[in-house]
């Protein structure tokens, strides 16, 4: 019987995120070659350099670090004469937050680096696994600033809207594989009708009016999707 104080470690969602973001760290200060910056101030780079001049408070929103650590590090970040903050238009309250010309320089510099940590990060999995691996990250993220509940109810929705999106282009596709079978299916009619023809069961005159009806009606049949049923009950018909 286990023991209710046993606890597995290499289970533990929260334990092996812990050992997951050390591993991060490692590869983004290798990757990045010694250069003095953390990766949360890459972050708040990243963010500047997406939109200059966002207040602090928009950059909480977006790199998803706390207010309180955000300011310190942009706090720290201006000391170091890599951003500069200045009165945001229209809110004497908030500051907006740019480069100057040392951060722009260390964004450049950073960036190959990031992105060659974050390549060593994927290659611990295999290829068929990364594209999932990223999405459940954000899923994660994005728990942390709606709450658990609001997330997993966006979530289905995502989920309904993607089954939703499978189930018109499924419809869509097998209207199209009938269109495409209804050449070869007015082959087979027009075969039939000279057949019947040549019997003596048609005159010319009557095949060429059936065959005129048939035309018609597949054009009709396809439309909706069910060309070859429709053809197929025309045809017996005709040749009745």
């Amino acid at each position: 019987m286990a023991d209710a104080l046993d606890f597995d470690l290499n289970a533990s969602p929260g334990h092996m995120m812990h050992r997951a973001q050390q591993f991060a760290a490692e590869q983004f200060s290798e990757a990045t070659g010694g250069v003095q910056i953390t990766q949360r101030q890459f972050a708040v780079l990243c963010a500047v350099h997406d939109q200059e001049g966002l207040t602090q408070t928009q950059l909480v929103q977006s790199t998803g670090i706390d207010r309180s650590t955000l300011a310190e590090l942009v706090s720290r970040m201006a000391a170091k004469g890599l951003l500069v903050r200045e009165k945001a238009p229209g809110d004497a309250r908030a500051n907006s937050v740019r480069f100057t010309e040392e951060g722009r320089k260390l964004h450049a510099t950073v960036i190959a680096g990031a992105k060659a940590a974050d390549d060593a990060i994927l290659l611990a999995l295999p290829k068929n696994k990364r594209a999932s691996f990223v999405e459940a990250l954000n899923r994660i993220a994005r728990a942390s600033e709606l709450g658990a509940e609001a997330a997993r109810e966006e979530a289905k929705k995502a989920k309904l809207a993607e089954k939703e999106a499978k189930a018109k282009w499924e419809a869509s596709n097998k209207g199209r594989q009938g269109a495409r079978k209804a050449p070869a299916d007015m082959e087979a009619v027009a075969k039939k009708l000279k057949m019947a023809v040549k019997a003596g069961k048609l005159s010319e005159r009557d095949a060429k009016a059936k065959w005129k009806a048939i035309q018609g009606g597949h054009h009709s049949g396809v439309k909706k999707g069910h060309g070859k049923e429709n053809l197929a009950g025309q045809l017996k018909a005709a040749v009745k």
